[in-house]
């Protein structure tokens, strides 16, 4: 009897352990995820602050400020795998995974159309996918709590503290030596000649792929009047040789009736596809739409405001070149 309740004891420590090693393995690789394209996740996460209503004045200013969260996401997992400080670690850990949740949460319950962020450009998953996950790992964090800091603890590891500190310092400098030279990019939107396109999932459009072959990019939104009043312009040129296949991108749902409605309406003779929030906003942003870009394996060649329309030889020669 006692033999077999040692051994339940132990497995149980055991399997509070392997969640403490699992959830750190995931804070790591979220952090490290978001440190290494800080600007995909600063955008994702300014599609949370507008989400949240605050002042548009400060949304750049909030978003920098969520860039901390992926060197602190590779501290806490680290601390988590090494054992480290238990005490502080887990209530910290487990009050990240609350405010994740809640923040998913209210994302889902307002049916937000933007993507979770929370491993960077490894994956997109809506805030109702990313809730059920969190939910799951929640329960790990307090598994791990309650049975997996009594085994393998860096008590007598004195390096502990130096890896722990610094892998946090190395996803911070990897953040700032990634972020850093893109302010510009930043302050004027991701649609930008030289920047290469990352993690634009197109949704309602199969067998297409930004990152291979020469696209004319229209950013736009099926409510807009300037919008419409391009669509003549532009089925002229779907409809003309030699030029590159026009893409039309909008941040409303395939099956949304807005959508529908524009395309009963305008007619256009080109292909649409769907946009999370957080990718339209980056596209768009201190710009508004209509905007076009010539786009070549992913890489942004040219941008066209709507007052800046290009001319079909322009197109034609930038297709030949």
């Amino acid at each position: 009897m006692t033999e077999n309740h040692h051994s339940s004891a132990s497995g149980v420590l055991t399997a509070g352990a392997m969640a403490r090693l699992l959830m750190g393995a995931v804070f790591v690789i979220a952090g490290i995820a978001k440190s290494y394209e800080p600007v995909v996740f600063y955008w994702e996460a300014i599609s949370y602050v507008e989400l949240l209503d605050a002042s548009r004045e400060i949304w750049p200013q909030l978003g920098r400020l969520a860039l901390v969260l992926a060197p602190l996401e590779v501290f806490i997992g680290a601390a988590l795998i090494a054992c480290w400080r238990p005490r502080i670690i887990m209530p910290v850990a487990t009050a990240m995974m609350v405010l994740f949740i809640g923040i998913t949460a209210f994302a889902w319950q307002q049916d937000a159309q933007i993507d979770c962020g929370c491993f960077g450009t490894l994956t997109e998953r809506t805030p109702g996918e990313a809730l059920l996950e969190d939910l799951f790992m929640l329960a790990l964090l307090l598994v791990a709590w309650r049975w997996g800091t009594t085994r393998w603890t860096a008590s007598s590891w004195p390096p502990a503290q130096r890896l722990v500190v610094g892998a946090g310092v190395v996803a911070l400098g990897l953040l700032v030596l990634r972020f850093a030279p893109e302010s510009e990019r930043v302050a004027s939107s991701d649609l930008k000649a030289g920047v290469r396109l990352t993690d634009i999932e197109l949704k309602g459009l199969e067998g297409v792929d930004l990152r291979e072959g020469a696209y004319l990019i229209e950013v736009f939104s099926p409510r807009c009047g300037r919008c419409k009043a391009t669509v003549p312009k532009l089925n002229d040129w779907a409809d003309t040789p030699g030029l590159p296949q026009i893409i039309a991108l909008n941040e409303f749902p395939p099956d949304s009736p807005y959508l529908a409605e524009f395309v009963e309406q305008m007619r256009p003779r080109y292909k649409i596809a769907s946009v999370s929030s957080s990718d339209f906003m980056r596209l768009t942003w201190r710009h508004g739409y209509p905007r076009l870009a010539y786009i070549e394996d992913g890489v942004i060649q040219r941008v066209w405001e709507h007052n800046q329309m290009p001319s079909v030889a322009e197109l034609k020669k930038l297709g030949s070149s």
